[in-house]
């Protein structure tokens, strides 16, 4: 009976959004670092060292703009520039939880 119902599983626009957002290559990474807390953009980089200066500063303002990440700026000298997740960005530990168990299970390296 339950299997039925998943057929009948429409994908709204709203999901279509999140799931573009979400799947966006270096977006779960970027978000998984910024679940530990608020961090610099070098921090950032050195801890996804395989992601370019372009590509993270391109997914760092297009998370802003979606509200998932908040910019938050400290003038001083030099300018202290830290990134974190807005509510709406912390919301996603669930989901980021959820992929590291399922990562963890099957998307070992070697498996």
């Amino acid at each position: 009976m339950e299997k039925a119902m998943d057929e009948d599983r429409q994908v709204c626009e709203s999901f279509q959004r999140a799931a573009q957002l979400v799947g966006q290559r270096w977006v779960p990474q970027i978000v998984w670092v910024l679940l530990a807390g608020a961090r610099r953009y070098s921090a950032i980089r050195d801890a996804i060292p395989e992601i370019s200066d372009t590509l993270l500063s391109e997914r760092l303002r297009e998370l802003e703009e979606a509200g998932v990440v908040r910019r938050t700026v400290t003038p001083s000298t030099p300018v202290l520039i830290e990134y974190s997740l807005s509510d709406r960005g912390n919301e996603l530990a669930v989901v980021m939880d959820g992929l590291s168990t399922w990562a963890e299970r099957w998307a070992a390296v070697g498996a």
